[in-house]
């Protein structure tokens, strides 16, 4: 299983930088095209609509040229990294605030009453970080924070599972909060917001959030040594999901498929494992591509090609001239 750990683990690493590097570089090319053209879009902005409107109202003939429609798309651009920046500004608000309200609504619990708990802490050492909050309707574990992550379990999770089970459910959360897991994927959720015209950031985010949760599984099994019971737990937690729970501030993925695909792993280790929408995802590379590219090409395309020149602009209103 150790392999199968580092192998996972070098997945969720290549998706983490892959999302990184995408997103940081095209939004660094938008920025820069931005930047160094921003007063040629300003003058030429100006000098257009002097033309436009030089009959006093807006000369159709002046407005459909090909110089005319090229001052508008740089602003159209310049409008989609906005848009992009308010997204992702709302967004983190959104992530921080449910998260407090999240956690401001937990009742933690003492392990006093839960011996079988107080003997998994001793033996994972993880002290403060575990958190046993009252719900006994609510079945679920999960890690949340981001400087400190701590893992949160419910007592209904704890009357649920079995201690071998719960203790298999706390090694792969343990597992995330070594790796600081919900601050690594809130960042990545920054970026796929920043720059939400690309649709191969949600196919990556979901393969970076799958291999996460494999290589916690993968953790949980190395140090149990019980892949049955993990297996186990996972199909209990999965047949009590409810989409009317509280989540946390960053949930992972839990799909049926996905949730199906870890416990095949973990029933039969050296099986090979299904390949799910590799084929799909050749059509969102090209499609983030031209995406990027038609994006990116306004606010550069002044520099590699000449415009056609506006022949209507005059002091003097003639009609014939401006198209009427």
């Amino acid at each position: 299983m150790k392999y199968l750990t580092k192998d996972r683990y070098g997945k969720a690493q290549l998706c983490f930088l892959l999302i990184i590097f995408i997103n940081l570089a095209c939004f660094s090319a938008i920025i820069t095209g931005v930047v160094i053209g921003i007063k040629g879009y300003i003058s030429d902005t100006k000098f257009v609509y002097e033309t436009v409107t030089c009959c006093g109202s807006v000369c159709s003939k002046c407005f459909f040229t090909l110089h005319t429609i090229a001052t508008t798309l740089p602003w159209i651009c310049i409008a989609i990294l906005f848009a992009g920046i308010a997204a992702t500004i709302y967004r983190i608000f959104c992530m921080l605030s449910c998260n407090y309200r999240l956690v401001r609504s937990l009742t933690p619990l003492s392990f006093r009453n839960y011996p079988g708990l107080k003997n998994i802490l001793r033996s994972t050492h993880l002290d403060d970080q575990l958190v046993l909050f009252d719900n006994g309707v609510l079945r679920h574990a999960f890690t949340s924070g981001l400087w400190k992550p701590k893992i949160y379990l419910s007592t209904g999770v704890s009357s649920y599972l079995t201690t071998k089970e719960i203790q298999a459910v706390i090694l792969h959360e343990e597992h995330h909060v070594i790796k600081k897991a919900p601050l690594m994927l809130f960042v990545l959720r920054i970026f796929c917001t920043l720059n939400f015209f690309l649709p191969i950031n949600r196919y990556l985010l979901n393969l970076y959030s799958s291999a996460c949760e494999k290589e916690a599984d993968d953790a949980a099994v190395t140090n149990s040594g019980e892949p049955l019971e993990l297996a186990s737990a996972l199909l209990k937690l999965s047949d009590s999901y409810s989409t009317a729970v509280l989540y946390p501030m960053i949930p992972f993925s839990s799909g049926q498929r996905v949730v199906e695909d870890r416990v095949m792993r973990l029933l039969e280790p050296h099986a090979v494992p299904p390949s799910f929408g590799k084929a799909s995802s050749y059509p969102l590379w090209l499609l983030s591509l031209f995406i990027a590219v038609t994006i990116c090409f306004p606010l550069y395309g002044k520099s590699f090609a000449s415009l056609e020149t506006i022949e209507c602009k005059t002091k003097v209103c003639h009609i014939i001239k401006c198209g009427f």
